[in-house]
């Protein structure tokens, strides 16, 4: 069946419009909201399927790039071009209220990413060479380091929260949350590393680098690595499935996602290429209960795959234009995804 000719079982529940490209879309881990961001530096915040509430209006200095709610819901953080780290208090008795602007941070460089600790109220930040970590119960910077000779690619905590990894030039630096004045560590890579993402677990590391290979690392045994081909195009991001065992990691790559699944005897990865989408797979995310993937393409169709590589569904909006985000409510009451032309839509998950 082609893609075209896909009726979707999900239900598009609600459409909303932002004045450009949605950046960002994220969801308070406690389900009680999201936020989303535009390249004209817009963000907004919606209870569920309510009315859209301005938190920041475009301001014409430049796209906001990244946002993330903090683990608990308490904090959303928001940094772009304009420099500015923008941070919300969500810690509100009534979930529809919107969430309060508490500081914003000069850091006077672009802010490419930002990434929350797993379970204290600290931020970690990047902009060019320099990684920061700030405490934004008062505002403070409170480690900062820097890597050689080199761009910061991608940040990722370790689950447990006690170091914080960098991909760049030549791999991934790698400091510990603790002992900030400790001695970094370096995971070496023949090549320049783009994108990270640990395991639910901690245990495996998978970096994805810039000649198309994955590399992925056993943390129990992290001197020994496998180095993965197959990839078809530039590695865009990296997913761990919920729920498998052996574990299961989706890579986008080009109009494909590889599906990488450890050997039962735990020695090797097995790939399983997922085609169905027409352009290039921007975003790539699991579902947050059940072995599904849900992905999202510049070909206007966000996808839903089961583990042997078929579609269960294919969803789209009325004007059909190039998915940008996509992103689960954390107990998968509904999936939202953003687009090229700044439409919102969110699809109700059936019971």
């Amino acid at each position: 069946m082609s893609i075209e000719n896909w009726q979707s079982e999900l239900h598009l529940a609600w459409q909303g419009q932002l004045g450009d490209l949605v950046t960002s879309l994220v969801c308070a881990p406690d389900g009680r909201g999201w936020a989303a961001s535009s390249a004209a530096g817009e963000v907004v915040w919606n209870h569920g399927l309510g009315e859209l509430v301005v938190l920041q209006s475009p301001a014409g200095d430049g796209a906001i790039s990244q946002m993330a709610f903090s683990a608990d819901s308490r904090w959303l953080a928001a940094g772009g071009q304009a420099g500015k780290l923008a941070i919300w208090n969500c810690d509100r008795s009534d979930a529809a209220l919107p969430p309060q602007l508490a500081a914003t941070i000069d850091i006077d460089e672009w802010i490419e990413h930002l990434v929350w600790h797993p379970t204290a109220p600290y931020l970690a930040i990047s902009y060019g060479a320099q990684v920061q970590i700030w405490d934004v119960l008062t505002s403070t910077k409170i480690a900062a380091w820097q890597l050689d000779r080199s761009s910061v690619f991608d940040l990722a905590w370790h689950p447990s929260g006690d170091r914080i990894a960098a991909a760049g030039d030549k791999g991934v630096q790698m400091w510990s949350a603790i002992e900030p004045n400790a001695p970094s560590d370096h995971l070496a890579v023949d090549t320049t590393s783009l994108k990270l993402a640990w395991s639910a677990d901690g245990r495996y590391l998978a970096i994805g680098n810039f000649d198309r290979t994955l590399t992925l690392i056993d943390w129990q045994q992290p001197d020994e690595q496998w180095t993965l081909q197959g990839c078809p195009g530039k590695i865009r991001q990296l997913a761990w499935l919920k729920g498998t065992d052996p574990p299961s990691l989706a890579v986008a790559s080009g109009e494909t996602i590889v599906l990488w699944t450890l050997s039962a005897d735990a020695t090797t990865w097995n790939g399983l290429s997922l085609s169905g989408h027409q352009d290039i797979v921007i975003a790539t995310i699991s579902h947050p209960i059940a072995p599904i993937l849900a992905t999202a393409g510049a070909d206007g169709y966000a996808c839903l795959w089961t583990l042997d590589g078929q579609i269960e569904q294919i969803l789209n909006l009325p004007i059909v234009s190039g998915f940008t985000v996509i992103n689960w409510h954390p107990q998968a009451l509904y999936l939202a995804a953003g687009m090229r032309t700044g439409a919102i839509g969110i699809w109700i998950i059936p019971a």
